[in-house]
């Protein structure tokens, strides 16, 4: 029999998630064409096919007896699709007072909400609520999920194994995850399992430690990490707000071709750019901003793989001089990163750190305090054509993601359809003034390019 343990990155997931105020989870909100009117039985039955034909949506992570290694993914007995869906009316859109308050949008309301409510551990750690207008027809779908689960890559291959097929699409989940017996291992396979493994560790012991050499260049170990104070920075409580900049992929696209930059590196300008005019307004001034990027460890033909394989690329980026000259300073940071295999080191080194201060209880008060990064940008490539649910067009796909600690504001990128869409995510209670961001970040994202109109919406707090 397959044991399917969790990894040790999934296991980092897990140790920052111990006593946190917010759970580390995941989401999407599907935003459909409203034209398509699809009613609420057959979107949930549409979903509850396609989740129970993925195995790792039917499977939960089980712990294991003293001295047997890791948990493992085994088979929810009581599983069924409808444990973990659900339906929520949400009101119709609402105009907003303000030359550039954008519409109220319930839809990311409620994403937020359920982003933030925390999964059960007794069963397979994801969820999906269909959003009906009253009508009774689905507006949008919200599929959340532990960070235990996948990161943002793996998050990728399941949402596409929701969705309607398409050529562009990403693969059928695959790697860890795929089917595994009914029955448990019992704890002497476990422990015979678990003692396999610290030999193959005790034998890559050579490679581990070179790709440790690696994850500090990535994390730029050696140059001071430490942050002059900001109101960036401060504890966080359990809400968080959700708004919305989405423009044009395709000019993004040519704006980097021309400045010689990736998509990614066009947005994390933009947000340090926002970011600085947002603190200018405060009465605040920055030489620059640090901010933590992801960095997949995936190679390259395995975005199908499910759990966590992600380090961590700290990029400081100047709040002065021309968007050129800031854009080539991303550049050099990002040759930091290993060709190939070795990108994503830098997990090797924060996993043990952070486990170990899960376990002593100190991890939450190290996040709460750290002085290494005023925000993160995740950033995740999705199918470049269509995208359909339950045969209605997927207008829009926003992402989310909840980060425990003491970052007030967050960002979240995914690229899909021909769109690129920016989630903003703040603490509403050190965020108030997130109409200036918003706004900020629409204009840092147009400026010097013919990025043709953008829009965005922003959703209450939730709480």
């Amino acid at each position: 029999m397959a044991i399917d343990r969790a990894s040790p990155d999934d296991m980092m997931a897990l140790a920052s998630d111990r006593g946190a105020v917010v759970p580390l989870q995941i989401g999407v909100l599907l935003q459909l064409d409203p034209e398509h009117g699809v009613a609420a039985s057959r979107m949930l039955d549409v979903l509850g096919r396609r989740a129970a034909a993925v195995p790792r949506l039917r499977q939960l992570l089980a712990p294991t007896p003293v001295g047997c290694g890791r948990p493992i993914w085994v088979e929810d007995r009581d599983f069924t699709p409808g444990r973990h869906l659900d339906t929520l009316a949400v009101r119709p859109f609402e105009p907003r007072v303000g030359d550039h308050a954008a519409p109220e949008d319930p839809c990311l309301d409620a994403l937020a909400a359920l982003v933030l409510d925390r999964l059960p551990r007794d069963r397979p750690p994801w969820r999906a609520r269909v959003l009906l207008d009253p009508s009774g027809a689905a507006v949008a779908v919200a599929v959340v999920l532990h960070h235990v689960l996948a990161d943002g890559v793996g998050g990728l291959a399941l949402l596409a194994a929701l969705l309607d097929p398409t050529p562009s699409a990403a693969g059928r989940p695959s790697g860890r995850g795929e089917e595994v017996g009914a029955d448990r291992p019992t704890p002497r396979a476990l422990a015979r399992d678990a003692w396999s493994e610290r030999r193959r560790a005790v034998a890559a012991l050579p490679a581990f430690l070179v790709r440790l050499r690696r994850g500090a260049r990535e994390l730029g170990l050696g140059t001071p990490h430490r942050v002059p104070p900001t109101s960036l920075l401060a504890p966080t409580g359990a809400r968080r707000r959700v708004d919305v900049v989405d423009v044009p992929l395709a000019a993004v696209v040519e704006a980097g071709r021309r400045d010689g930059a990736t998509v990614n590196d066009e947005v994390l300008v933009a947000v340090a750019g926002a970011l600085g005019r947002l603190l200018a307004s405060r009465g605040e001034s920055l030489d620059q901003l640090v901010v933590s990027v992801p960095v997949s460890g995936r190679p390259a033909g395995r975005g199908g793989e499910l759990g966590n394989a992600v380090g961590v690329l700290p990029v400081r980026i100047r709040l002065d001089g021309d968007r050129r000259s800031r854009l080539a300073d991303v550049r050099a940071q990002r040759r930091r990163l290993p060709a190939g295999a070795g990108r994503g080191s830098s997990v090797r080194l924060m996993s043990p750190v952070f486990r170990a201060l899960a376990s002593v209880g100190l991890f939450q008060l190290f996040i709460g305090h750290q002085r290494l990064v005023h925000t993160f940008e995740t950033n995740v490539r999705g199918p470049s054509g269509p995208l359909s649910l339950a045969g209605a067009t997927v207008r829009r796909a926003v992402p989310v993601a909840v980060n425990p600690g003491n970052v007030t504001v967050s960002f979240d990128v995914l690229s899909a359809a021909g769109r690129l869409v920016v989630s903003i995510v703040s603490d509403p209670d050190r965020v108030p003034d997130h109409e200036v961001l918003r706004s900020a970040l629409r204009d840092e994202l147009t400026r010097e390019s013919p990025l043709g109109s953008c829009h965005g919406n922003g959703a209450a707090p939730a709480g």
